[in-house]
């Protein structure tokens, strides 16, 4: 709310049109996208940095109308630049481009390297480059163990560029041709929407480096873009004198920010969350304020598992998503060193979480997805998991998720247990 009653103001300030009641609506609009748009996705990353961007974004529309390329109060800068920094760090150096994409295009259309060197960049790229500094000095794991623990198991499992471009980018660059058309072409379009247009441009390249098609990488571009449109929809002007071309593209361009709204939406309302809902009425009905581990495949078998019973969740990582991810790689392996390689970091993620449950003594352990035999057969069955495992009992199972309760915490025996719940399965 803050960084957006802080643009809405440095626009207001530069251009009667915000000060319209009618921009509101473009204001309700951009609210509902930065924060509603992607409803299951609250809360990434992604949309930190969309927040931080706004105040940037809003004052290079402002800085573009001054002959001196001069705006914004000192705190404003200082604001857009400490957002530009939040920007970069949140997924460095992937969402620089959102930010050095309208600036160079500002920078040609003056002839000037002004554009860069603002007190909101050089703010900005201060922090970051303090921000990379400090995790030189001070974290030194991050280089020698994260990034190529990253290289191995994270990156390697990606899609394909064209299943990527047909996906999130597309409603981008569908959304910013309509933009240009319904303007009445790139002469005509307005520099607050050319700016707003490069910056989801520049958001593109990182959606893609990334590889993974996910919608919390898509949100910035596919919001930014949103809102560009929006500020057409705001300067348009009569829509009976436009021409043809124009109507139209503006029509294509309502229809599809709908459709892709409408399908978010759908999407977060029918996920079939009943499967954690019921896993977590068992555990509440159980124990209170539980500690949890996950070994599940994927970390949503955790969350928002945890929170709905008041746990604290107390494990290293997420869930055992690196294993699932390094087994996968090493059966698709073609190389028999490779292949080796990745089983070798495979065992020894599976060891670490063995020794992780023996040594934090969880109440609860979560496991899944139990239709997966070959995941069984990798993980429960693993003599390190089997033996951690061995001071537990199966509380509650279904094919997503199965529940382990620590038996000094529930009232049975172990053994009773596992004899119920081999009977139940």
């Amino acid at each position: 709310m803050a960084s957006l009653f802080l643009s809405a103001r440095i626009l207001a300030r530069a251009d009667p049109v915000y000060r319209q009641p009618r921009a509101l609506w473009l204001a309700a609009g951009a609210l509902f996208m930065i924060l509603c748009f992607l409803p299951d996705q609250f809360g990434q990353r992604e949309q930190f940095a969309l927040i931080g961007i706004l105040p940037w974004l809003a004052l290079q529309c402002a800085r573009q109308r001054m002959p001196n390329f001069a705006a914004g109060s000192p705190v404003e800068r200082i604001v857009a630049g400490l957002g530009a920094g939040v920007v970069v760090m949140v997924k460095p150096p992937h969402f620089a481009l959102a930010l050095m994409v309208p600036s160079l295009c500002l920078a040609l259309q003056r002839r000037s390297l002004k554009p860069f060197f603002v007190t909101e960049n050089l703010l900005g790229a201060a922090i970051a480059i303090a921000y990379v500094t400090s995790i030189a000095m001070f974290d030194r794991a991050y280089f020698d163990e994260i990034l190529p623990f990253v290289r191995e198991i994270y990156l390697p499992l990606r899609v394909s560029l064209v299943d990527n471009m047909a996906n999130w980018p597309k409603i981008v660059l569908l959304l910013a041709v309509a933009t240009v058309i319904a303007a009445g072409g790139m002469r005509a379009l307005h520099w607050d929407m050319k700016i707003l247009l490069a910056s989801a441009l520049g958001f593109v390249p990182a959606f893609l480096i990334m590889g993974k098609g996910w919608p919390n990488h898509a949100l910035p571009m596919v919001v930014v873009s949103t809102i560009a449109f929006g500020v057409l929809l705001l300067r348009f002007g009569g829509f009976q004198s436009a021409a043809s071309i124009r109507k139209a593209a503006l029509v294509f361009g309502c229809a599809l920010v709908l459709q892709v709204t409408i399908r978010a939406q759908y999407a977060a309302l029918t996920t079939d969350s009943e499967p954690i809902v019921r896993a977590a009425a068992v555990i509440r009905g159980t124990i209170e304020n539980p500690t949890i581990v996950s070994i599940a495949g994927q970390m949503q078998v955790a969350h928002p598992l945890t929170r709905l019973v008041g746990g604290s969740f107390i494990a290293r990582q997420s869930s055992a998503w690196a294993v699932s991810n390094a087994d996968v790689l090493a059966r698709d392996a073609g190389n028999p060193g490779q292949r080796e390689k990745l089983e070798g970091i495979r065992d020894q993620l599976i060891g670490e979480h063995a020794i992780e449950i023996a040594s934090k003594k969880p109440d609860v352990v979560l496991s899944g997805p139990e239709a997966d035999p070959s995941w069984n057969t990798l993980m429960l069955q693993d003599k390190r998991i089997a033996a951690a495992l061995s001071d537990y009992r199966v509380l509650y199972t279904e094919p997503l998720i199965t529940v382990y309760l620590r038996c000094t915490v529930g009232s049975h025996d172990c053994q009773v247990g596992r004899q119920a719940s081999g009977s139940n399965q």
